[in-house]
């Protein structure tokens, strides 16, 4: 007799579109990691565009969302890429259109390449960030150089703007760090 419980009575169909707890908190995860890109653009365009250190200046966004991609993984990392690179084209502070499947590639490639062959830490989080960037940053040098939009000479600019948009990561790691525990651990070691 007591094998099965009676279903509730009293509750609607509408209940079961409620999030559930888990569910809340990943949502404000990702709200919050684009909160945390958000106020890295407003950085980048307001303080930080003067900031010139051997012909390069910072490129936050892309190393947040960079960072954010590895962190979380190729499949839910790769949706944030995408989401947020186009957010940042339209934000009208991105080099161009080709800046979202640009970025998106580039974070889905460092984000398997992280998941495939190293383990998750602060080291390989720096280490494919870094290389994110300077994949991201050479591929639009190399389309602003075939666009006409620059010369040559400025390949160094562009390794400079890499190297230090990554001045970015050991300060801005310890928040993203705990903002991606909020909603469960996205990698099962």
């Amino acid at each position: 007799n007591m094998e099965f419980r009676p279903d509730r009575e009293g509750t609607g169909q509408l209940n079961k579109l409620w999030p559930t707890p888990k569910q809340q908190l990943r949502a404000l995860r990702w709200l919050l990691y684009g909160l945390v890109c958000l106020v890295g653009l407003l950085l980048q365009d307001v303080l930080l565009y003067r900031v010139n250190i051997w012909g390069g200046c910072t490129d936050l966004v892309p190393s947040l969302i960079l960072m954010v991609a590895v962190m979380q993984g190729a499949e839910s990392g790769s949706v944030f890429a995408l989401v947020l690179s186009a957010l940042y084209y339209f934000s009208g502070s991105s080099a161009g259109f080709y800046v979202i499947p640009l970025l998106t590639a580039v974070a889905v490639f460092v984000s398997i390449f992280r998941q495939a062959f190293l383990r998750q830490g602060f080291f390989t989080l720096l280490l494919c960030s870094a290389m994110g960037m300077v994949l991201y940053e050479i591929i639009l040098f190399g389309i602003s150089l075939f666009l006409k939009l620059t010369v040559t000479g400025r390949v160094g600019a562009a390794l400079m703007t890499a190297l230090v948009s990554l001045l970015a990561v050991p300060v801005s790691y310890p928040v993203l760090r705990a903002i991606g525990k909020l909603g469960g651990e996205t990698w099962k070691e």
